[in-house]
């Protein structure tokens, strides 16, 4: 198993790739992934849970299915709930969804446009992006509640200083912990650390 670090520069590369945002599940088990990262904005993901989407979302019920790569417009016949037209509310209108089994570990991903369809260059190299970070077998993150409660209040926009207040921790031993889940997360910033957390939904 790999840091996060060694996987950080093609999920930049993934949320320019996909602007609207991604989900990925890695090494799908009977309980779910292994790994989740989620760059979709906060109301859709809010949205989906309240909706429970997950069982009949159609590009789920493909890959789970399917091994390939396919787009979303292609889905419509598994739509049974109309979930792709009630993304596309959230400006989540275009995608793709990847499924990849290697050594039989399975991942499945899906990739969000706002703006038109994902042409087929642009599909294959989401593929071989997603393959690498399959390979990488990356260890799942693990912070604990302190951390947590840290990046929290990082992410409210709040300060080093102000947050070390507000959690009753002194300077130092604020900047101490922020640079172990840098560490952790494979990070060189905090707002980096903040983002990486976020999509690994660490903060929700």
């Amino acid at each position: 198993m790999y840091k996060m670090e060694s996987i950080n520069k093609w999920l930049e590369l993934l949320k320019i790739k996909a602007p609207a945002g991604y989900a990925m599940g890695l090494y799908m088990n009977y309980n779910g992934p292994s790994l989740m990262f989620q760059a979709y904005s906060s109301e859709w993901v809010n949205h989906y849970e309240e909706k429970g989407y997950f069982v009949s979302d159609p590009t789920i019920v493909w890959a789970f299915e399917n091994r390939g790569s396919c787009r979303w417009s292609d889905l419509y016949d598994l739509d049974t709930r109309g979930i792709l037209d009630d993304a596309a509310k959230f400006n989540i209108k275009y995608g793709c969804t990847v499924s990849i089994e290697i050594d039989d570990e399975h991942s499945i991903a899906s990739f969000a446009r706002n703006d038109r369809e994902f042409t087929d260059d642009e599909i294959a190299e989401i593929v071989e992006i997603y393959t690498n970070i399959h390979k990488a077998k990356v260890d799942a993150v693990q912070l604990d509640d302190k951390q947590k409660a840290l990046l929290n209040e990082l992410a409210k926009g709040m300060r080093i200083e102000d947050a070390s207040k507000t959690l009753g921790l002194s300077a130092v031993k604020t900047k101490t912990r922020l640079a172990e889940v840098r560490e952790l997360l494979g990070t060189r910033t905090t707002a980096e650390a903040v983002q990486r957390a976020s999509d690994l939904g660490l903060l929700r």
